[in-house]
């Protein structure tokens, strides 16, 4: 179990979605969601707050947060992912 499991509302939903990036071999994916603050899942959204200013540019890039979003709907039956600005 890593790290990241712990910092959130759902831990089921959120293996579900590491595991499913694991499987894919989405592994740069699985490493900076790993490395996240924290997540919350909350009326059919997935919001994650990355670790670092940076890591939070890499999730807003298109292709990167068309993926995110097209894996989590698979893996967890969210409707949409939005990305905080850390502090």
């Amino acid at each position: 179990m890593n790290g990241s499991v712990n910092k959130g509302n759902n831990t089921e939903c959120w293996t579900a979605l590491l595991d499913s990036l694991s499987e894919k071999l989405q592994l740069n994916l699985l490493d900076k969601l790993r490395k996240v603050t924290s997540y919350h899942f909350e009326d059919g959204k997935l919001f994650i707050i990355p670790s670092s200013f940076a890591e939070y540019e890499y999730f807003l890039k298109d292709h990167v947060a068309k993926q995110l979003n097209l894996l989590a709907q698979d893996a967890c039956k969210v409707k949409k992912v939005e990305i905080l600005k850390p502090d």
